[in-house]
């Protein structure tokens, strides 16, 4: 009965071996059929595990999770969305943690898409706003916004356009007071009265002094 019983495992044994033998030569067919790209993506994948699984055996002390670096998250999403059958090349995790990957990239790539803030201007724009307020220095943001949409551009804002404005050494003030106004204007101005007189009209009965009426 012993002999038996060791002749049947010698032979399961051998034929596991022609079968799995059989495996590597039909793998090994197969592989030189392949694309080149599509044999060195798989062969990128079977290498990417096995660095992990090689780190993984080389950590000392109790048994610990596997770590997947976001390098190699990032990888296999991009081989799950280039490769058909990328199924049958992962050993290390399932294919549900993949797509739980890939859904997590794709969530992270639109939040950093739809972030706040302005976009930037082109180069051509910033160059242009430069130049009409180094040649117009007397001119303010919404002035030459104005300009841009006359000369048919997309024009950004007034605070955008501020921000590219060339800054002059003693910026114009927003407003223009009286001593300004009448020193640049002395030599067109005839006599300009000023002065306030109080006055009572004609029929007007005033029932005190002080009652006065501004004229």
């Amino acid at each position: 009965m012993s002999t038996v019983s060791r002749l049947l495992f010698t032979v399961r044994y051998v034929l596991g071996a022609v079968w799995e033998l059989a495996r590597y030569v039909f793998h090994f067919g197969l592989a030189l059929l392949l694309p080149r790209a599509l044999l060195a993506a798989r062969l990128l994948a079977a290498e990417s595990q096995l660095a992990v699984a090689l780190n993984h055996a080389g950590v000392s002390g109790r048994h610990r999770r596997r770590q997947f670096t976001p390098a190699f998250r990032l990888l296999w999403v991009a081989l799950s969305k280039l490769l058909d059958g990328w199924e049958d090349l992962v050993h290390l995790m399932k294919p549900e943690t993949v797509k739980r990957w890939h859904t997590r990239a794709f969530r992270l790539l639109w939040r950093w898409r739809s972030r706040p803030g302005r976009p930037p201007l082109c180069t051509e724009m910033q160059q242009r706003i430069r130049r009409i307020s180094r040649e117009n220095p007397l001119w303010g943001p919404d002035r030459i916004r104005d300009t841009l949409l006359l000369l048919g551009y997309d024009a950004p804002c007034a605070e955008t356009i501020r921000k590219y404005m060339v800054k002059t050494r003693k910026p114009r003030p927003d407003t223009t007071n009286w001593v300004a106004f009448l020193r640049n204007h002395l030599d067109v101005s005839w006599a300009i009265d000023f002065f306030t007189v109080t006055s009572a009209p004609r029929g007007v009965r005033c029932e005190s002094p002080n009652a006065l009426v501004t004229q």
